[in-house]
């Protein structure tokens, strides 16, 4: 049986376990392709996590929400710092020079809160944010939208759907490595496809409880300092 390493080896496995030789390449990374929007509905491991660091301009007061993004774990406006080298000003410029970057006190630093629209247009909350559209717009301490410095954007991401080539490499995302996930998910849909109703209700049951598991052992392993790992039955199907 094959080891599932990549596009091809699941597509394999789904066709496999549907027990199919009609279904055609197109039809199995569709349903590979909806049981990725699947999981990741409500898969949230360490895994999925990003840091980014954005320079924000008084004139613009705002941040592009990232490719692939799911949704925010923290915003936060940086505190005032200096690198080590001191041809940089900024952390997003030291760090990516390969100097070291200070903070002059971490007290500094003010975690941005979420407010509704009509809060932040009507209200003019300080230290908030709102999305719109493709963006994240800012207030300042007195509410106006002239936020400016450096933020950290922590959020969790989707990463590049099953069969993406980057460099001449197709890539394996975490949902691949942990192939029950996408594998049931997938099998979801095909079943849908091909009116088995049983089945679905069957995969999808898998999905969730896979996930609910991998979400609580992240949240415990969090609660008590520890380090997230995931571990399966075999490496093989």
């Amino acid at each position: 049986m094959a080891i599932i390493n990549n596009q091809a080896t699941l597509r394999t496995a789904v066709a496999d376990w549907l027990n199919r030789t009609d279904l055609t390449n197109s039809q199995l990374d569709q349903f590979i392709e909806m049981g990725e929007a699947m999981i990741y509905e409500s898969l949230r491991v360490p895994t999925l996590e990003r840091k980014a660091t954005y320079s924000v301009a008084k004139t613009d007061s705002n941040i592009t929400v990232p490719n692939g993004y799911l949704d925010m774990i923290e915003l936060r406006l940086l505190g005032a710092g200096t690198c080590s080298d001191t041809a940089y000003t900024t952390r997003e410029t030291c760090t990516a020079g390969g100097g070291t970057w200070s903070d002059s006190d971490m007290g500094d630093d003010i975690v941005y809160r979420r407010v509704g629209n009509r809060t932040f247009h009507n209200n003019k909350p300080n230290y908030a944010f709102v999305r719109e559209l493709t963006e994240f717009l800012l207030t300042n301490k007195e509410g106006k939208r002239e936020a400016e410095g450096e933020f950290n954007l922590t959020y969790h991401y989707a990463e590049p759907p099953i069969g993406t080539i980057i460099g001449g490499v197709e890539v394996k995302p975490y949902i691949l490595e942990e192939y029950e996930l996408i594998l049931y998910g997938a099998l979801a849909f095909g079943s849908t496809f091909l009116g088995d109703m049983e089945a679905e209700g069957r995969f999808i049951g898998l999905v969730t409880d896979k996930i609910q598991l991998l979400n609580s052992k992240a949240a415990s392993a969090e609660l008590k300092g520890g380090d997230y790992s995931a571990n399966f039955s075999s490496n093989l199907i």
